[in-house]
């Protein structure tokens, strides 16, 4: 009897402990969940580092970018004060462009009012001046063309151009009168660029070649002129004193000149 009792209080302990297989499964898929949660827990705490690098990145990138923008607004500044900087100075530019502008077109001016000068100083006739009826061959003619284009030069005020055209002119006309008064013009472009040196040989070579010429009393005189400029005053005294007899019918505007050079000289 005691045994049954015994036998029927364990089996009542016993169904009494046992799990409906519903509970059962539901604790499995509890303890299933928690473990996949476990796991992705887990794998988050292992992003964990990542994600904060990454925001370490992003806090570097924003610092980066602020003073990336700070450095192109301070460009900005320094371009646009180069900029103002650069307009102020074409500014400038231009109105040197403009005053050596100004300044060519006066000496321009001066060159052509002294071309002039020159060559209307002695309004005595000259060989250039004088015409006559005889026939003129083709040579004549191409030398008087080369002659009038050089003195247009000088008259103009282009003293360079007017001395190379001189020199070839006489390079290849040099035994025709016009060779007299382009020596002459040579000696006076020479002395008007302080070349009193190349002045003296040019009147010196026109009095050579062509003592009768019509540019020769002036260019004795201007001769005593060069050289007293050169400091050589005995030699400038000397032409000086021979001109009056060496060209007693020189023009009186050429004689008056000679006069002014020897009192200059101080010729006794």
């Amino acid at each position: 009897m005691k045994r049954f009792a015994l036998t029927l209080v364990l089996t009542s302990l016993l169904a009494g402990m046992v799990v409906p297989a519903s509970a059962a499964e539901s604790k499995k898929e509890i303890a299933a969940r928690l473990d996949a949660l476990q796991v992705r827990v887990g794998a988050v705490e292992t992003r964990m580092p990542a994600a904060v690098n990454m925001q370490q990145r992003l806090d570097d990138m924003e610092a980066q970018l602020r003073t990336l923008t700070g450095a192109n607004e301070r460009l900005e500044f320094e371009n646009k004060k180069r900029h103002d900087e650069l307009t102020g100075l074409q500014r400038a530019v231009d109105i040197l462009a403009t005053q050596v502008q100004n300044a060519r077109d006066s000496a321009r001016n001066a060159n052509a009012a002294l071309g002039r000068f020159i060559t209307g100083e002695d309004a005595t006739p000259t060989e250039e001046q004088t015409t006559d009826n005889a026939p003129q061959d083709e040579e004549t003619l191409v030398a008087q063309q080369r002659y009038a284009e050089a003195k247009a030069y000088l008259e103009q005020g282009y003293f360079d151009q007017a001395q190379a055209a001189f020199e070839a002119f006489v390079a290849a006309h040099g035994n025709v009168a016009l060779a007299g008064p382009a020596l002459f013009w040579l000696g006076e472009i020479a002395a008007v660029q302080g070349d009193y040196r190349g002045a003296t040989n040019a009147y010196i070579e026109t009095l050579k070649r062509f003592p009768k010429g019509s540019k020769a009393p002036e260019a004795m005189v201007k001769l005593g002129a060069s050289l007293f400029a050169l400091g050589e005053k005995d030699e400038a005294c000397r032409a000086l004193k021979a001109f009056p007899a060496q060209y007693p019918k020189a023009s009186a505007g050429v004689r008056a000149r000679a006069q002014i050079e020897r009192r200059r000289a101080g010729c006794n």
